[in-house]
């Protein structure tokens, strides 16, 4: 038989129908292996977790206290109602700490008066482990899973420990009262008599109301924290991408993490981040929290923390960063940087091994496999390339941006047949050109998957320099590619090295299969609130080429069998293009998904308004259609696209109190020191900003903040409790009067807000404020 013969049409559907059945059971699977646990109900033993109880707090926080603005008396009543709840259990001692400072966050200096629930279960040593979660919520909503879900499940975690047996190291919870505005009850904590005793910490947040929890952050230098997590969590589920996306200042938040770690506490965070759509926003109600949620929080948050309390803590020093993932969430993978370089060369070893056993068995030759190596460059190329570059067709062609917001697999059709069509094109000519030259068939396939096991090495030597956790998805590819091609080479028949091949194939698949999807499940509903002003289209194309064309690179080697490729680009073209089409008419929003507005009542210098933009990058005036009267646009808000405003009747808003205390010039330095009295009164926020051109220092325990070279103004909240007031003293570089912005936020939303907001069409939700703007003259 002549081997360079074409295969025949069944011949050449075979690594298709193989790889694609991989693909789909590998989703299938992973999907099934997310699933949440079986909720515990009520009557669970007291040394359990059980989410029937913990659903109490949380609903009695987020349904019957609603909002728990700080500085607002409902923020009180939670506080109480935690004091009254935790003081029920045995063992624990419990205090409400009081507590003001300083803190800044970003380039925003924060003075505040919050009130943290501190609770301690003591154990035969004074070192402890540090619980946090926080009970304040954002002004939108009554925060049910951000974080009323986490207050709950530390109260349960609390009721379990304090039902068992005496641990050997404390435990100590800080139910904070101020994360949204800056992490201040974890700063506040921090002046805290019992922070000294803090050995490591575990932190409970939510981005999303479903799945189950994912540790996303650990350490950082605390190996030992991902192993006692590993050795107790039942259902692991983590990924280093978290960690590297914070440290490389790639995500604009923070948790309360960043205070302790800061503090050279070493810990955990764990957050909910699926079904994103609906946190900070009306629609974070308990009703929506995904069952099984609280109970996958709740039992990771006791286990781990059994874990820690069971032995004592580690000398400092004693272990550095760490990579850590977990696999179909059974098993959690964790090693450290010397393990990460090791794992490395085993991988490159094996892969120069495979290499010279398929030389020698003349199963390929390393000529066609280096030629191969710059189509296969290209062809990773195209398949970056087209999907991105078509994405921006929704916007800029037919402006019908972020069709994918409420439907996420139109984006997975669309932009993954548009990649794998554009991995197909330089393969194709490859395919073409070997043939062309009398290479064997089987040597084409070989010669391809030799191709991408060492674009593979590469990549992994790449980023193990960089220093990136993720390096462990190119060490797998790497290990199974080489394993793959070992295999192979001990075969002669065709279907046993396809079937070797694709072994090979599946440890990469599985995780990268893993990693992508929650990647498109964490980012399209954060897209939503992303206060961009470019459409996201082509950031959302990358996303979902990136695993497919990281799948590609061995996946589609055994295609190189094969010069059949134009059914197989037409077929994917098709797809790509038709989905792309349904993207582009889709209408982006719905009730359980919708769209992001910001309405906010502002009465400023006389005139009473109601103010409209949009969080996300699509203009908001469609969904302003039901607004009485004429809008008129306005000047873009900061970090927001799409401003509208229309007059209003004014609501009875009492501007904060500003006294002038005292006002003296210096003629030594040339300065002006004026000290303040601010009485914000029922506002819970007051606002300063100072034109940094005459802003010299302020007599505070922080300097002033970093500005970038746009900002025209120093920024300066201050948050209050009710009743409460705030003295400063701000040194001016001018003698004359210098005009200082003075803004403040009210919870209690007046009618004229709450019409607006009906108003609305039922495919969006909104994030109200309600403020005063004034400008006074110090």
């Amino acid at each position: 038989m002549d081997p360079t013969r074409p295969p025949s049409r069944d011949k050449a559907l075979r690594p298709w129908l193989l790889g694609l059945g991989l693909v789909l059971a590998v989703v299938a699977i992973q999907g099934g292996a997310s699933q949440t646990p079986r909720p515990l109900a009520a009557d669970a033993p007291s040394s359990e977790f059980s989410e029937e109880r913990a659903q109490r707090v949380m609903r009695h926080l987020a349904e019957d206290i609603g909002r728990r603005i700080p500085g607002t008396p409902a923020h009180r009543e939670a506080a109480t109602y935690l004091l009254g709840v935790l003081r029920e259990l045995p063992r624990v001692e419990v205090e409400l700490q009081d507590v003001e400072g300083v803190y800044l966050d970003d380039d925003t200096l924060i003075a505040y008066s919050t009130q943290n629930v501190v609770a301690r279960l003591p154990g035969r040593r004074p070192d402890a482990v540090l619980l946090s979660a926080h009970y304040d919520s954002a002004p939108e909503g009554s925060g049910a899973a951000d974080d009323a879900l986490g207050i709950a499940a530390m109260v349960e975690v609390a009721r379990a420990l304090a039902n068992g047996p005496e641990l050997e190291n404390s435990v100590i919870f800080n139910f904070n009262g101020a994360e949204e505005y800056g992490l201040l009850g974890a700063a506040g904590f921090m002046k805290h008599r019992w922070a000294s005793q803090v050995r490591a910490f575990v932190n409970l947040e939510a981005t999303g109301l479903g799945g189950r929890a994912i540790l996303f952050q650990a350490g950082p230098d605390a190996s030992w924290l991902l192993d006692a997590y590993a050795r107790a969590v039942p259902d692991p589920f983590g990924d280093v991408l978290g960690q590297d996306l914070f440290q490389n200042q790639l995500i604009p938040a923070n948790t309360d993490g960043h205070v302790y770690r800061t503090a050279r506490i070493p810990g955990l965070d764990l957050a909910l981040f699926q079904d994103g759509y609906a946190v900070h926003s009306p629609l974070d109600r308990p009703e929506r929290v995904e069952p099984g949620s609280l109970q996958h929080m709740g039992d990771s948050a006791l286990a781990v923390t059994r874990e820690l309390t069971s032995r004592p803590f580690p000398s400092e020093g004693t272990s550095g960063p760490s990579i850590y993932y977990d696999v179909l969430g059974l098993w959690m993978i964790r090693y450290g940087l010397q393990g990460a370089w090791a794992w490395a060369a085993v991988a490159a070893l094996l892969a120069a091994g495979a290499t010279v056993l398929a030389a020698r068995r003349r199963v390929i030759r390393l000529f066609v496999a280096l030629e191969g190596l710059g189509f296969l460059v290209a062809s990773l190329v195209v398949a970056l390339v087209l999907p991105v570059a078509l994405a921006f067709l929704p916007y800029y062609a037919f402006n019908r941006p972020h069709g994918w917001y409420s439907s996420p697999w139109l984006a997975v059709a669309a932009f993954g047949g548009l990649s794998v069509t554009g991995a197909l094109l330089p393969r194709a000519l490859w395919a073409r050109r070997l043939t062309s030259r009398g290479v064997p068939s089987q040597e084409r396939m070989c010669s391809a998957w030799l191709a991408g096991l060492w674009l593979w090495v590469l990549t992994l030597g790449a980023m193990q320099l960089l220093g990136l956790g993720t390096a462990y998805l190119p060490l797998w590819w790497t290990v199974g590619g080489a394993l793959g091609l070992i295999a192979a080479s001990a075969f002669a028949s065709p279907r046993a090295r396809l079937a070797a091949l694709y072994a090979g194939w599946l440890p990469g698949l599985v995780l990268t299969v893993q990693l992508g999807r929650s990647l498109l499940e964490l980012f399209i509903p954060v897209a939503g609130h992303l206060r961009l002003g470019v459409p996201l289209d082509p950031l959302v194309a990358l996303l979902v080429a990136l695993p497919v064309v990281s799948a590609s690179v061995l996946g589609l080697a055994p295609l190189q069998e094969s010069t059949r490729f134009g059914p197989s680009i037409a077929a994917f073209a098709t797809v790509g293009v038709a989905f792309l089409v349904a993207l582009i008419f889709h209408f982006p929003y719905t009730p359980e998904r919708p769209k992001r507005l910001w309405l906010e009542h502002r009465q400023q210098e006389g005139q009473s308004k109601l103010l409209f933009s949009s969080w996300d990058f699509p203009d908001p005036l469609a969904a302003l259609s039901g607004q009485p009267g004429q809008l008129h646009a306005t000047a873009r808000m900061p970090g927001f696209r799409g401003g509208y405003e229309a007059p209003t009747p004014p609501a009875a808003l009492p501007a904060p109190g500003l006294k002038v205390l005292e006002s003296h010039y210096d003629e030594s330095t040339a300065l002006r020191t004026v000290r303040l009295r601010i009485e914000p009164g029922t506002a819970y926020l007051v606002r300063l900003r100072i034109p940094k051109t005459t802003l010299a220092g302020w007599l505070l325990p922080a300097p002033l903040p970093p500005l970038d070279p746009d900002d025209t103004s120093y920024v300066l909240d201050v948050l209050s409790s009710p009743g409460g007031s705030r003295e400063l003293s701000l040194l001016l570089k001018d003698r004359e009067e210098v005009p200082v912005d003075v803004q403040a936020f009210f919870a209690e939303w007046p009618p004229p807000l709450e019409e607006a907001r009906s108003r609305l069409p039922a495919w969006t939700t909104t994030n109200l404020r309600v403020s005063t703007y004034t400008t006074l003259r110090l």
